[in-house]
């Protein structure tokens, strides 16, 4: 089963002014106690040989204190320990149990599947300028924090977790939606030549064979419509 993809707004500059001091000491609660509260008393006291757990904590530390802006650069001990805190943080973003994380709103009530969102990127592929097809690599695959578009951490990853847009990402992707493609709802190509080779690419994809690309770009669609509006970016955790 494909993991549904969820859309939260987020301050302008993405995901680095979303991690408030706030937010992460929730977060670094939440890790501790997914990790822990299913272990005896013996394993608890033998936590310390968790090598991956403790650098995620450590990691979690440097930026409660240093700032969520030291993602941008982290120091090289804590380099290795990026994508590991990104699935963690994806997870916390996703978690059904306990509801929308406080102080954070979803974007848009669609929640695509992840294979959706996968054949959405063979549409605008086909048929969007290169800006907005590296932008959607990002939605595809994650995203580390100022990693050049396109390039770099979090790209072609087997299990994608987490990308986000800034809002001036989020106005370029609106555009040339609009320009590009129809509307709902199927969001048709709208070249004859864009919808052919369209077509064509989804049944020669496995990407375009695992999912239908419509309801991925309508829950876009609709998520960028309303983040442009209010001056916002976009979080995409799966």
């Amino acid at each position: 089963m494909s993991a549904p993809v969820f859309i939260y707004l987020t301050p302008p500059e993405g995901l680095v002014p979303l991690l408030t001091p706030a937010r992460l000491a929730a977060f670094r609660e939440w890790l501790w106690r997914e990790n822990t509260e299913h272990l005896s008393a013996e394993e608890l006291a033998d936590i310390d040989s968790d090598e991956e757990l403790k650098a995620l904590l450590a990691f979690v530390d440097h930026l409660l204190q240093q700032g969520s802006e030291s993602l941008r650069k982290p120091p090289t001990r804590h380099a290795d320990t990026m994508l590991d805190l990104l699935d963690e943080l994806s997870d916390y973003f996703t978690r059904e149990e306990t509801g929308t994380p406080e102080g954070m709103e979803l974007a848009t009530d669609l929640k695509p599947t992840d294979k959706q969102v996968r054949a959405s990127d063979v549409v605008i592929a086909v048929n969007c300028p290169k800006r907005t097809f590296e932008l959607w690599r990002h939605l595809v695959w994650g995203r580390a924090p100022d990693r050049v578009v396109a390039e770099g951490i979090g790209l072609r990853r087997n299990f994608p977790s987490m990308g986000y847009w800034t809002s001036n990402e989020v106005r370029q992707v609106r555009d040339d939606l609009r320009q590009y493609l129809g509307e709902a709802p199927d969001y048709p190509p709208l070249t004859g030549k864009g919808r052919f080779m369209t077509s064509l690419r989804l049944k020669l994809t496995r990407t375009g064979r695992g999912g239908a690309p419509a309801p991925a770009i309508d829950a876009i669609a609709r998520a960028v419509d309303r983040a442009a509006r209010e001056g916002a970016g976009l979080l995409f955790a799966r």
